[in-house]
């Protein structure tokens, strides 16, 4: 299954995974903690005369209080559950972070898929499940929908979830990436926030001198050490344009893709990133160094924010990342952006006239402009168009949506991998990279090798 992908998406729209794995421990205990809660709760059917109703299986991991979005949603989840329970039976079934995609790749292997489910679109995780006919395309469920329509969201919101010519999932969650800089510190050290990679580099003497970290980026299981190589890379000629059909021409290496490396190797060398790579990678432990006033610059989302000390926001300000000597399109001029999580409904749940009535019902809360206005005010950046209210918005979240308008937005590599193994080469190799185990012509050569054994 080849599917060409465009990599710009427009401003109007609004991480990232690691794409591969098998399942682990927790994902095991996550669904037999399921498979318990399903059982108990069709007893209780049954004891309350209410077994012949139609149950559905929603599976997300937007759960747990520690995220204000996860609190916002899983209570808008609840309170539906809670006032449909007449009608229908919701089993939700929850898996923090990452270790979702370890539940869904599990139940896939079971043939025990849940209904309805939040997932990552990349070919490599929807491409087994759209050939096998499990899930139900966009157009087809708003054919039947009474309040969805396809025009509500932007077409390039879709680009990571066509295949063959469909989409099969319905975009939720969308983000955008830039640079961070804590003024404070460049001001400590009498610095300017560096505009080149020459500046850069004599920011990065004077930091290390101080045992200060230059960029607070790691990088574990690819996160978020694939946003600083793009950042670099998508500067260099044809570092856009060439790797825009990866999943059709399983081209990566290119003179882009290995300067950009080259680059990634020089900056680990020179000291500029965490000593130790992996512990400071990852979305847990972003911002670690940064919030500490201990890393002077870093790669950041919305959804990081949460993690940065007030007082160090208050000293933070959003300015491009630093132009590469030969850059083509210097990074004023773009940003890195995608669709990190969307909706999956499958083709079973969909045709079955016992359930179809209540997924529809269900499925159209889950996409309404009421979930989606919460999920804005929590940081969140909406895939779907609708009007948010500035006033209501967390202030760096506004900041963040005035800072990355009106530029174009490309897709990270990461979602352009066409195969769970391209992905994980890469994300892997990312990891060896960043912590020293490769340099920059192993990991090209290294990742084009798992491209070369694409069937």
């Amino acid at each position: 299954m080849k599917v060409k992908v465009m990599g710009i998406l427009l401003a109007a729209s609004m991480v990232v995974a690691v794409l591969g794995g098998c399942a682990s421990a927790s994902s095991e205990s996550v669904q037999r903690d399921n498979e318990d809660q399903e059982e108990r709760a069709a007893q209780e059917r049954e004891e309350s005369g209410n077994a012949d109703i139609p149950t559905i299986r929603f599976a997300y991991n937007w759960t747990g209080t520690a995220d204000p979005k996860n609190a916002a949603y899983e209570k808008m989840i609840t309170d539906y559950v809670e006032s449909h329970k007449d009608s229908v039976n919701i089993i939700l079934e929850t898996a923090s972070g990452m270790d979702l995609q370890d539940k869904i790749k599990v139940d896939l292997a079971a043939g025990d898929l849940p209904d309805v489910f939040m997932y990552w679109g990349g070919e490599s995780n929807l491409g087994s499940m759209v050939e096998n006919g499990l899930l139900v395309d966009v157009d087809t469920y708003c054919a039947e929908s009474k309040t969805i329509r396809r025009e509500q969201w932007d077409d390039s919101t879709f680009l990571n979830s066509t295949l063959d010519g469909k989409e099969f999932m319905f975009p939720v969650e969308s983000f955008k990436w830039f640079c961070i800089y804590n003024e404070a510190l460049f001001q400590e050290y009498g610095l300017e926030i560096p505009t080149t990679y020459d500046q850069l580099k004599q920011c990065n003497e004077v930091f290390r001198e101080h045992g200060i970290t230059t960029i607070g980026v790691g990088s574990k299981g690819g996160d978020y050490g694939h946003i600083l190589y793009n950042q670099v890379l998508y500067q260099m000629a044809g570092g856009i344009d060439e790797t825009r059909d990866l999943t059709i021409d399983h081209e990566f290496a290119s003179e882009a893709t290995k300067r950009a490396a080259e680059y990634i190797v020089e900056m680990r060398d020179l000291g500029m990133y965490p000593e130790d790579t992996i512990a400071n990678g990852g979305g847990e432990n972003a911002a670690l160094l940064y919030t500490q006033s201990k890393a002077a610059m870093m790669m950041c989302a919305p959804w990081i924010f949460s993690s940065i000390n007030e007082e160090v926001l208050n000293t933070t300000v959003m300015a491009p990342f630093p132009t590469m000597p030969e850059a083509a399109t210097v990074p004023a001029e773009f940003n890195m952006g995608a669709i990190s999580e969307g909706l999956c409904i499958t083709t079973e749940a969909f045709e079955d006239p016992v359930r179809k009535e209540a997924v529809i019902d269900f499925v159209d809360f889950l996409l309404s402009d009421e979930i989606f206005s919460a999920l804005g005010k929590t940081a969140t950046m909406p895939a779907k168009n609708i009007t948010l209210d500035a006033s209501e918005l967390d202030p760096w979240m506004a900041k963040a949506i005035e800072y990355t308008n009106d530029k174009p937005t490309y897709q990270p590599l990461w979602f352009l991998m066409p195969t769970t193994d391209t992905a994980t080469t890469y994300s892997d190799g990312l990891d060896e990279m960043f912590a020293g185990a490769v340099d920059g012509v192993d990991f090209v050569q290294k990742v084009q090798a798992a491209f070369d054994n694409v069937e």
